[in-house]
Parts: structure tokens; C-alpha cells; sequence
């Protein structure tokens, strides 16, 4: 098991992007960065205190799908990176952001554990202009979509 810390301003958070979220810009959709579940508070993502952008994105091949129990295949989804004082401050609305490591003992097949995994908490509307700018504006492509992965 690992303690919760608290996660500063100059840390980085990775937000997985499945490519189906990505539009003809190259850049993340804003249904990209919406809370999972969507009846839920918070999106998922990784601290760069505990892994690497590489790292994230292989991680997603120790997840089952809970469709059908296969394990997701980590090439279909890149990494978005935001750094945690920009996401707080300058995202329109804030965002709350918490240190939430994933242990369980034995290890669950469908949410593995993780070290690094955070949250970002707050409301994230779909399909609006001003949050999609705002989080391009604050994060960038840590591993990014070549033309030919759409």
C-alpha cells in the first residue's frame, strides 16, 4: 500500500487520450479529458513523480476491458501532458488535482496497480470551446499521434 502526497505545482500529470479522441487538428478533443466514469467527479491520470509518459502509455496493456476482458492495446492511446500549477490556475473552470495510488492485494486485472495514478477533479463540459483552448493552451503531447495512427 502507498500513502497519498501532495502533488506540487511544478509536477507534470499524463492524461491518457484513446485515438479516437483526437480531431483532424492532431490536437485532443475535449471529450478527451472528461471525468470516468462521466457520472463521476474526477479523470484519471498519472504523476510524473512515479512514472514516465512511456511508461503510462505501457501500463495500459496490464488493463482488461470490462466488455470483453481482453487486454486494451496500448498503441491505440497517446499521452497528454499538463502541468499540475497551470491545471489548477489556468484551466477554465480549475481543477483540483489529488495524489489516488492504486493498490490492491491481489493485484485487480481490470484497474492494476498504480503508484502514480492521480486525479483530476472538477467539472469538465463536453463539447465546449473555451475548456478544449484552455487545456490545449496549458498541456502539450508528451507521446504524440503520428498522421498515420488516426
Amino acid at each position: 500500500m502507498w500513502d497519498t502526497e501532495e502533488i506540487n505545482n511544478e509536477s507534470n500529470l499524463f492524461v491518457r487520450v484513446a485515438k479516437s479522441f483526437i480531431s483532424k487538428d492532431n490536437n485532443p478533443r475535449a471529450s478527451a479529458f472528461t471525468n470516468t466514469p462521466k457520472s463521476g467527479d474526477n479523470l484519471s491520470s498519472d504523476w510524473d513523480k512515479y512514472c514516465t509518459a512511456e511508461s503510462s502509455r505501457e501500463s495500459i496493456g496490464k488493463q482488461k476491458k470490462f466488455k470483453d476482458g481482453t487486454y486494451k492495446d496500448p498503441s491505440l492511446f497517446f499521452i497528454w501532458s499538463f502541468n499540475s500549477g497551470e491545471l489548477r490556475n489556468e484551466a477554465v473552470p480549475n481543477q483540483e488535482i489529488e495524489h489516488d495510488p492504486v493498490y490492491n492485494n491481489p493485484q485487480d486485472e481490470y484497474v492494476p496497480n498504480n503508484r502514480a495514478h492521480s486525479i483530476i477533479i472538477g467539472e469538465k463540459p463536453e463539447n465546449n470551446a473555451e475548456f478544449r483552448v484552455s487545456l490545449l493552451k496549458i498541456g502539450h503531447w508528451a507521446i504524440a499521434p503520428n498522421s498515420e495512427d488516426k
